[in-house]
């Protein structure tokens, strides 16, 4: 296989993460510590209405059924032996000094600005190095294109940002402003354990496409011209869209979530994203079903009557029930009613 960056060199390199480990290992690991391979996530890009809970293979079987409420199943078990957002054989070793060397002087410079700054009651941050840092989410964007079909860039503009990071020591700044990048800092209070609260993963989004990356959610667009707002749970206004944009050359506009913002926006995603599509996928299902069964839809109440059976008015009902556990529970509340 030929590497995805250079197209020239085979791609021998095993264990690249596609989104920099660097940043969202305090999010994946148990209680926000630097060991590798403990913790869980969730996958926010499946089409699925169930969440796809994932943990590390190193995860506490006890941290685990405090979190699901349940033993984790064999297929989780299993899942749990990859190595979460990361790839082999897809890049070689001299195209990884490309990343390394893009995402160090991310960490490096850009980094402490954010994490260990006190930004209280601050709205924006202005970063003068704006190629590092367009670099460095343009390389987010990219690898996650290539490795998950989810976040899908139309392939003109892929070879473009293919060409960026690979010319990346000598790109010119006005070569960065063609496609409008906006970041969002999300402020972390309470220690490295809270980090854990975030979330890394993928929407189905297209133009802004966009990334969860523990305390940083990225919006990437394929042109200025059609860069759009878009009214993502708070996490853009209107007033303020423009200026988040970043189609400038000067310096880079970073838009700041305080701690109360942080958890407000994400409560407000995964409500909005999944828990209410889940139990609209619920009803939709079970009306079906009941349909199938007796030849009419079912009443509201009953509808109801069975989502409440089913979500017990848990908000955690997306991960605390696999799929067989619900059309177990499915298929009892039907033969209740024969009875």
């Amino acid at each position: 296989m030929v590497c995805a960056l250079c197209k020239e060199r085979e791609a021998n390199k095993k264990n690249t993460h596609y989104l920099t480990d660097g940043i969202i290992r305090s999010c994946l690991n148990q209680e926000g510590s630097g060991e590798r391979e403990k913790g869980f996530y969730f996958d926010l890009s499946n089409n699925s209405a169930f969440v796809e809970f994932n943990f590390q293979r190193e995860t506490s079987i006890s941290k685990l059924e405090e979190s699901l409420g349940r033993e984790p199943t064999d297929d989780e078990i299993e899942k749990a032996k990859q190595i979460p957002f990361s790839v082999d054989y897809v890049f070689c070793s001299e195209c990884e000094d490309i990343f390394t060397s893009i995402e160090s002087s991310f960490i490096e410079n850009i980094l402490p600005k954010l994490r260990d700054t006190d930004l209280t009651d601050i709205a924006n941050i202005e970063i003068a190095e704006y190629k590092e840092i367009k670099l460095f989410f343009y390389l987010q964007v990219w690898r996650t294109h290539i490795c998950e079909q989810t976040l899908n860039l139309p392939e003109h503009i892929a070879e473009n940002v293919r060409q960026i990071i690979l010319n990346y020591s000598t790109v010119e700044n006005v070569e960065l402003t063609k496609f409008p990048l906006s970041i969002t800092y999300l402020q972390t209070l309470g220690g490295v354990a809270e980090y854990t609260t975030n979330f890394v993963g993928f929407t189905n989004h297209k133009n802004p496409y966009l990334i969860f990356m523990n305390d940083f959610v990225i919006q990437f667009f394929e042109s200025n011209e059609e860069s759009r707002f878009l009214d993502f749970y708070g996490l853009n206004t209107e007033p303020e869209f423009e200026d988040f944009l970043n189609k400038n050359e000067e310096v880079f506009n970073v838009n700041i979530f305080q701690n109360d913002e942080r958890k407000q926006f994400l409560n407000d995603f995964i409500e909005g994203e999944k828990v209410k599509q889940t139990v609209q996928y619920y009803a939709d299902s079970f009306n079906v079903m009941w349909k199938k069964l007796f030849g009419i839809v079912p009443q509201r109440h009953l509808t109801q009557e069975y989502l409440d059976l089913i979500t017990g008015g848990d908000d955690d009902i997306t991960t605390k029930y696999s799929k067989d556990r619900i059309i177990k529970l499915t298929r009892e509340f039907i033969m209740s009613k024969l009875k």
